[in-house]
């Protein structure tokens, strides 16, 4: 897109914000306030919050702000928000936000810039985390590492992605695509286009704490891998082949050692047969990460459910 016009939709998944419902709405009028030759919408998407988070955005909210919350009959995760806010939203582009508001104004102007400029997607990356080192940044950008060298998605980067803005013709095919188990940032890098990067300054986030817990960290890993790349079941293939070679050393070592004479090659068979068990089971464990969650497809459930948009 070239054009200084145009409706850019504001995508904020909440899960549990009551207490920041006033941030979401007043960042997103300074948003507006600053870019007064763009059009905006605002998506909120409720992901089954029970502290009243969507009642206290419909209070916030007036007509003249153009905006609709959305809210889902359950928590179904910060991904398949994200993707209902994709789904209903009408802007010709959509950016994702959090909403705890750790993103600065001049990060959502270098999106804008850029998609003006006419890039089809645009990655923000976090030159700066508000949370200095520790376990979630060595996390994230572990497996953003991996990720970004095993997957099918190269394109996916390697810092490990905060949020995206998304042209309407990847909206389309994001729309489009019906994975159950779904990280929809590599979706987005799956579909090619004109993809293009900003970094900015995380900032702290001003209250509470993030709902972003390390079960739903694990979950988001092996739903990326899993759906994105093979190369577990080559790791398991190599393992049985090592295994195999080893076994058979071992094999060979025990009839030497019987012929003369010495003791323990019981012991050598015991470990044989247990770390052939042991890859037996982990490719057992690998194949059936992939078999159930072809099992989630092939029932095609829907990703969410929407109880209301207010």
């Amino acid at each position: 897109m070239t054009s200084a016009q145009g409706t850019l939709s504001i995508i904020i998944p909440a899960y549990n914000e009551h207490e920041g419902a006033a941030e979401i709405v007043s960042f997103y009028r300074e948003i507006r306030a600053s870019v007064p030759d763009l059009e905006f919408e605002l998506v909120v998407v409720d992901d089954g919050s029970t502290d009243g988070t969507s009642d206290a955005l419909v209070e916030l909210l007036r007509p003249e702000d153009r905006a609709k919350v959305v809210v889902f009959s359950r928590n179904f995760g910060a991904h398949a928000a994200i993707s209902a806010g994709f789904a209903h939203c009408s802007g010709d582009a959509a950016l994702t936000l959090s909403a705890d508001r750790q993103e600065p104004l001049s990060a959502v102007h270098s999106f804008i810039e850029e998609w003006r400029s006419g890039a089809d997607l645009v990655w923000g990356l976090r030159a700066v985390r508000s949370s200095k080192g520790g376990s979630n940044e060595f996390f994230a950008r572990s497996f953003s590492t991996t990720f970004n060298a095993i997957s099918t998605v190269p394109t996916y980067p390697r810092e490990g992605p905060s949020h995206i803005l998304v042209s309407r013709r990847v909206m389309d095919v994001l729309n489009a695509m019906p994975e159950q188990n779904r990280n929809v940032l590599a979706m987005a890098a799956w579909t090619g286009f004109d993809q293009r990067r900003v970094y900015f300054e995380q900032l702290p986030r001003p209250y509470g704490e993030s709902r972003w817990t390390s079960a739903k960290k694990v979950k988001l890993v092996l739903d990326s891998i899993v759906e994105f790349s093979a190369v577990p079941l080559t790791w398991v293939l190599l393992a049985g082949f090592a295994m195999a070679g080893l076994g058979l050393v071992a094999l060979v070592a025990a009839l030497v050692m019987a012929l003369v004479g010495a003791q323990g090659t019981g012991l050598m068979l015991v470990g044989v047969v247990l770390g052939a068990v042991g890859v037996q089971v982990v490719a057992l464990g690998v194949l059936g990460q992939y078999v159930s969650r072809a099992g989630d497809d092939a029932r095609r459930r829907p990703v969410y459910i929407v109880q209301d948009v207010r």
